[in-house]
């Protein structure tokens, strides 16, 4: 069984999502499997906690699409 992540509804531009770490599983696949389906998704990683007891972590995202630089003002 790989880690399994644990989502909340989204609300607004930031969004925290629960990722429970499955010990049969190497860690570092399974975080690197949730920063890949966050990257799909065009979101931007700002935060990590790792506060959870029961072997899990939060990953804070950005979930804006990147702008460049650009500025919708003219």
């Amino acid at each position: 069984m790989e880690g399994r992540l644990v989502t909340e509804q989204r609300r607004g531009r930031y969004f925290a999502q629960e990722l429970m770490l499955d010990q049969s599983v190497s860690n570092r696949k399974q975080i690197q499997d949730a920063f890949d389906a966050g990257e799909r998704q065009e979101w931007h990683l700002v935060g990590v906690s790792d506060v959870l007891p029961e072997r899990g972590a939060i990953l804070f995202w950005d979930t804006t699409r990147p702008s460049f630089g650009r500025s919708s003002r003219v």
